[in-house]
């Protein structure tokens, strides 16, 4: 019972990060072995294995697997007369490049690749004779599709076998061609589409009041430099790095000021939307999921400078490159675009008695 409790419970935390376990089965079509004194054909068999992918999201994903080769009707492999002659267990770290990525998360087209080392030793009459297979380098490539909960690969292995006999070496390898089905636990979807936060934010500071008065003008006014403007009733946050997901200590501070000013500014079920952007360094797809950072960690920022949980976050999204502010060709239109927005509604800043000048 235990050991079944401990296998949920590493089930259920491999379903809840970006990471994905795939039990691997297959067939080996067409098994060949190369020497310098030419290619003899093997008999075809079966596979076993398991891989773990460490972070399955995005356009690559990258892990470790190992698998195990049966005969065709025993548990090593055979030659042409089935007879068996060797064992291989390769090792391997594995890359998977997206193609193509449908809707519902499924990649429908991927290239994959394997690198690693093959535990390889001699079998039956090759062992009794004094054959000895040693370990060698372990390659493969292939193309595959994902079918719900299934992963179905093409590939072709190339294996180092080196060849020790009476004193000799000769350096031989093996080369396979097969199918594998994989099926999938885990996090199997590969959700690359902009992320949408509707949740509350865990204040984890104490709340630390801020006075923002800087000049006073008639009717007990405090005048605000900051990037806001109060008829579209938005602020703008800059001060990203090229792939920073927090701004700097300067607009941290803004943020301070804003979340005192919202307290008293924003009316009963007002809300504040929040939406990330990034400059045109870097490809589409790493941007966008940058800027949804952004955007959730300035959400988060808010509620730890004192924002009241009274005042909820509508959306919270990225918009990746794709609505600059500014020209990208120059430093200064870059830093401009790496921003965040904050859209308010119901908001009275006259409640607050403020007026930006910037």
């Amino acid at each position: 019972m235990k050991k079944l409790v401990a296998l949920l419970a590493v089930v259920a935390s491999i379903s809840a990060t970006a990471a994905e376990l795939q039990i691997k089965g297959g067939y080996d079509f067409k098994r060949n072995y190369i020497s310098d004194y030419g290619s003899y054909d093997l008999k075809g068999g079966w596979t076993a294995g398991l891989e773990y992918l460490f972070d399955n999201q995005g356009e690559f994903e990258w892990g470790l697997g190992a698998e195990y080769k049966f005969g065709q009707s025993k548990g090593k492999i055979e030659d042409g007369d089935k007879h068996q002659i060797m064992t291989q267990v390769p090792i391997y770290a594995t890359g998977k490049v997206n193609l193509f990525t449908s809707d519902s998360g499924k990649d429908r087209l991927y290239l994959i690749g394997r690198v690693g080392y093959s535990l390889n030793d001699a079998a039956g009459d090759y062992k009794d004779a004094g054959i000895r297979f040693k370990d060698g380098l372990y390659l493969a490539g292939g193309v595959g599709t994902e079918i719900g909960p299934f992963a179905i690969e093409a590939l072709y292995e190339r294996t180092q076998t080196p060849y020790d006999y009476a004193g000799t070496r000769d350096n031989d390898y093996t080369e396979m061609i097969g199918a594998r089905i994989g099926y999938r636990i885990g996090n199997t979807v590969n959700d690359r589409s902009p992320k949408v936060v509707v949740q509350q934010v865990v204040v984890e500071k104490p709340v630390e009041v801020i006075k923002y008065v800087e000049k006073q003008v008639p009717v007990n006014t405090t005048v605000i430099d900051l990037n806001c403007r109060a008829a579209q009733k938005m602020c703008i946050i800059n001060g990203f790095k090229v792939d920073g997901k927090v701004p700097n200590e300067a607009e941290q501070r803004d943020l301070r000021t804003i979340a005192n000013i919202l307290n008293a500014a924003v009316v009963d079920g007002g809300t504040i939307n929040v939406v990330g952007h990034t400059d045109s360094t870097g490809s589409a797809a790493y941007n966008q999921k940058l800027s949804v950072e952004r955007a959730q960690n300035v959400a988060r920022l808010l509620r730890e400078y004192g924002l009241k949980n009274t005042v909820k976050f509508g959306t919270i999204t990225g918009k990746g490159l794709t609505q600059p502010m500014a020209t990208n060709n120059t430093v200064e239109g870059r830093y401009q675009n790496r921003r965040v927005e904050l859209f308010f509604d119901r908001v009275d800043f006259s409640k607050a008695n403020v007026k930006f000048i910037n």
